[in-house]
């Protein structure tokens, strides 16, 4: 009979034993209804819990939950996983103790109890030790960001728990890597950044800066277009959120980026960039500028010598080479010097310039002069040359003018004056390089046979003659007288014709 009993004691227990074990283990079929349970028939997922508890219901709940820090934020937000707690006061989940010293609640006192009343709500507080029937009881086990327990909530009966955390918080790790450039054309290039964020560490964003003035906050991966050639050096922050807060994460994160210019498209030109002055298609010109006298037309003077002023220039793009210079000289003019710059051979001047620069000038100086009056303009013309300008030869032209005088004596014979006057000045008309027909002449007038002084100009052939012969009249021939009238007047016509002799052989001296 004992026998029986003591089978019958040990088959209690044992059932006992297996109730326990899946009560802990399948809370669904544990719930408690009793008026100590803190959510009445407990729950059987974080759902129903969520529920119940945002519907406050059994009313009071909400503040019993508050005094073990299951706040709403908690309840409905922080992470959470299946676990027991055991009568001894430990925690457990995934095998592991996570909390010790537990302390659970209840709506109803019993020995060893706390009371407790927050909003209007009194409840119970005690040890698992004091509490727990069972050796351990299913839960819901709540934990920060961190990791680290926060309280638990028991699905058979829905009462809280506390207990003093024991997980060592696994330290965020969290680190920018890497920044990796890949070109994608000329100017455009894909950075990627390479990072660590884990146990507990969240990247948020990368925040680049590309070494041009440009940033952008994007993901791992980001392309970015530059504008001007160049190097640059590119970085990036890994924004991380850790404990809630957004943080920068360590460690240098650049990469060094070129930009190449683009280059010049004009044949010939491809070494250069597009912005270089050199690429431009091969223009090669030149200009030459003559003046004579720093004129473009003088009149110089027989005998004295003048300069022509000769200036050549590359007005292209490009190096002129080999430039010959000539100046063939008219006729008329004699060149006579070149400040021992080239030969003058014939009476044409040639120099060989062997290189002039872009934009460059260079200036020469001819001295000339007319060695007799030549009437008319005569043009010089020089040329330039230069093998670098294909096509017209020769390159470009120009001329100077000139024309000379020369002073001379004439007689003018509107004014019977002796004058002084450039050749140009000469007309015909009125003038004569005779000078011997200006001044007076002494002509004897025929019609009254008298002799007057006039204008070698004036005198008139048809009227006049030089012949004073024709000037002279006979004289009469009288009988003599007698007595002292007579006498006298003999005297006095004597007198006369000597006089007239004397005029007569004068005149006559003057025409010699």
């Amino acid at each position: 009979m004992n026998k029986v009993k003591l089978m019958i004691a040990g088959a209690v227990i044992a059932v006992g034993a297996f109730i326990g074990v899946a009560s802990a283990n399948n809370p669904v079929n544990a719930a408690d209804c009793s008026a100590n349970a803190v959510i009445t028939c407990g729950v059987t997922s974080i759902g129903q819990l969520r529920d119940k508890f945002n519907a406050n219901t059994p009313a009071g709940t909400q503040n019993i939950f508050s005094w073990f820090g299951l706040t709403s934020d908690v309840v409905n937000h922080a992470s959470n996983k299946t676990g027991y707690v055991t009568k001894s006061g430990d925690v457990v989940v995934d095998g592991k103790v996570v909390a010790t010293n537990a302390v659970s609640a209840g709506r109803q006192y019993m020995a060893g109890s706390a009371t407790q009343s927050i909003g209007g709500t009194t409840f119970y507080t005690r040890s698992t030790q004091t509490s727990f029937v069972s050796s351990q009881i299913g839960a819901i086990v709540f934990f920060d960001a961190q990791g680290r327990f926060i309280a638990a909530v028991l699905y058979d009966c829905g009462n809280p728990v506390k207990a003093t955390n024991k997980v060592v918080p696994v330290q965020p790790v969290y680190k920018c890597d890497s920044l990796k450039a890949t070109p994608t054309n000329r100017t455009t290039y894909s950075f990627t950044t390479a990072a660590t964020a884990k146990d507990g560490a969240v990247i948020k964003d990368y925040a680049y800066s590309f070494g041009d003035g440009a940033t952008q906050t994007a993901g791992a991966s980001v392309s970015h277009t530059y504008i001007k050639p160049g190097t640059y050096t590119a970085s990036v922050t890994v924004r991380v959120t850790v404990n809630g807060q957004v943080v920068n994460a360590p460690g240098s994160c650049k990469t060094t980026v070129t930009i190449a210019p683009e280059m010049c498209p004009v044949p010939g030109k491809e070494q250069y960039p597009k912005d270089d002055p050199r690429c431009v298609e091969d223009k090669p010109a030149v200009q030459i500028v003559k003046t004579v006298n720093d004129q473009e037309h003088v009149k110089v003077k027989v005998g004295d010598t003048f300069t022509y002023q000769i200036s050549v220039k590359n007005t292209g793009n490009v190096i002129l080479k080999n430039l010959v210079i000539t100046d063939k000289a008219p006729s008329e003019v004699s060149l006579i010097g070149s400040n021992n710059l080239g030969t003058i051979q014939g009476n044409t001047w040639t120099y060989t310039l062997p290189e002039l620069a872009v934009g460059a000038s260079k200036s020469f100086t001819l001295t000339a002069k007319y060695a007799k009056f030549t009437a008319g303009t005569h043009v010089n013309t020089v040329c330039v040359e230069t093998p670098t300008i294909p096509g017209t030869n020769p390159d470009d032209c120009d001329t100077a003018e000139t024309e000379t005088y020369e002073y001379i004596t004439v007689c003018d014979l509107t004014d019977n004056t002796i004058k002084t006057i450039t050749r140009d000045q000469f007309d015909e008309s009125h003038m004569t390089l005779d000078q011997t027909k200006c001044g007076q002449m002494r002509v004897c007038i025929i019609a009254d046979k008298t002799t007057k002084d006039i204008a070698k100009k004036d005198f008139d052939s048809t009227t006049m003659t030089t012949d004073m012969d024709k000037c002279v009249t006979p004289p009469t021939i009288e009988l003599p007288k007698t007595g002292l009238e007579d006498s006298l007047g003999n005297v006095l016509g004597l007198g006369s014709i000597v006089g007239a002799s004397y005029a007569f052989i004068a005149s006559r001296r003057s025409l010699r």
